[in-house]
């Protein structure tokens, strides 16, 4: 379906249509005009536990949502690598609005790997938004004429449900001759029940509530096996030029939550270093020196997100220039991994060091420190960015051993 189709469909809604954005400096720019609004909601979005329906409906007029959607379908098409550095922008102003448009925005790309048809029912409206989680428990999906059906799966942690058109969910199917195997499933909001259980100590406004699907029907264009997914060959590979949707997609899609980390540290980072400024800018050089160690924390901390922000973004850069057929081996995949996860809890250990130092002020919910330090080690706790998991998977893919079993760091894991 061409652009001009796709708009075409979506004419009888008032709401505007996304701009479309022609680069990286296009899409940052765009980011710090909404980060304004979106830093002055910070306490609605923790009240009402989810982002504000007018964040969503700026974000998507101003394109930010389109930044990895296929050209195709109305997108902008820019990489992971911005798509990483509008989400840290958004997340400095509010962590859980870096969030769920990371989340958001990245499950268009996740949508582009399905086949043609469920693009062209997804991007019928270049608004749509989609959440997801990867495996669902309770009742699995059953094979059926024509597709599959599903009665009672449940999961937990579907960040941004409450503003998404459709959810992508994993199940294992078996299949008649007894073999079993996971596989992504593209389901209409409407087909879900959303069960508001999203009380937590961090991210509060992510709104990431457990779900219930009942009985659903899925076509069969609307389903894919991981196993395509993990190899960089899913269906939709072919629809799309170039290597951007050709890649193992647990590799990538972790770079849209690791930008709500950095830009969350970089929001704590900027509050203790003016809380510091305030506190010593007027004391006698002496005076000064004797605090030295709150100095010695900014220095240490904003290194370790200055490094982690590094390394991310070249891990991002470096996918965005896969060429069409790229290659994936256990290694590339494991180093993708362990970066990810290293990135993420070194500005972990950067927002806890400010922390630390903040004092008894800390400690009131009044102020901004305590809900930096809250949402990024809440954040850190998503299965992607768990150093345990990946630093041993790395070690085995270095020495040569085979991968264990056990969860893939893909969307919509938690640890629970």
């Amino acid at each position: 379906m061409t652009t001009n189709a796709v708009r075409s469909t979506a004419l009888a809604d008032e709401r505007p249509m996304p701009a479309v954005l022609g680069s990286r400096d296009e899409a940052l720019a765009a980011a710090r005009r909404v980060k304004e609004k979106v830093a002055a909601r910070v306490d609605e979005a923790e009240s009402i536990r989810t982002v504000p329906a007018e964040t969503i409906a700026e974000l998507t007029e101003a394109g930010l949502f389109g930044v990895v959607t296929p050209k195709r379908y109305g997108g902008s098409e820019l990489g992971f690598a911005t798509l990483f550095e509008v989400q840290a922008e958004l997340a400095s102003a509010c962590a859980s609005t870096g969030w769920v448009f990371g989340v958001l925005a990245g499950h268009t790309w996740l949508a582009s790997l399905f086949p043609e048809r469920a693009q062209d029912d997804v991007f019928a409206d270049p608004r749509s938004l989609i959440a997801s989680l990867i495996r669902l428990g309770g009742e699995p999906p059953e094979r059926v004429p024509g597709g599959f059906r599903w009665r009672g799966g449940t999961g937990r942690f579907c960040s941004g449900i409450d503003h998404s058109d459709w959810v992508l969910v994993g199940g294992q199917v078996t299949e008649a001759d007894g073999s079993a195997e996971p596989w992504y499933f593209l389901i209409p909001r409407g087909d879900v029940e959303v069960v508001d259980d999203w009380h937590t100590v961090g991210l509060r406004g992510t709104g990431s509530k457990s779900l219930v699907v009942k009985d659903a029907f899925i076509p069969e264009y609307r389903a894919v096996r991981f196993a395509e997914l993990g190899s960089g060959n899913a269906p939709g590979a072919a629809v799309h030029e170039g290597g951007l949707y050709r890649q193992a997609y647990d590799t990538v899609w972790p770079f849209s939550l690791a930008g709500a980390a950095v830009g969350a540290a970089r929001g704590a980072l900027e509050v203790f270093t003016a809380k510091t400024r305030q506190r010593l800018s007027g004391l006698p050089p002496v005076a000064q020196a004797a605090n030295g160690t709150a100095l010695a924390r900014i220095g240490h901390a904003a290194s370790q997100i200055d490094a982690a922000t590094l390394l991310l973004l070249h891990n991002a850069e470096d996918a965005d220039r896969s060429p069409a057929e790229p290659i994936f081996d256990d290694l590339d995949k494991a180093r993708r991994h362990r970066d990810l996860a290293y990135a993420v809890q070194q500005v972990r250990a950067a927002v806890n060091t400010l922390y630390e130092a903040s004092g008894g002020s800390g400690v009131y919910s009044s102020e901004p420190m305590q809900r930096w330090w809250r949402d990024v080690n809440t954040a850190a706790e998503h299965v992607a960015f768990t150093w345990d998991l990946a630093s041993v998977a790395f070690g085995r893919a270095l020495v040569g051993l085979e991968q264990a079993e056990g969860p893939r760091p893909g969307p919509g894991v938690a640890r629970r």
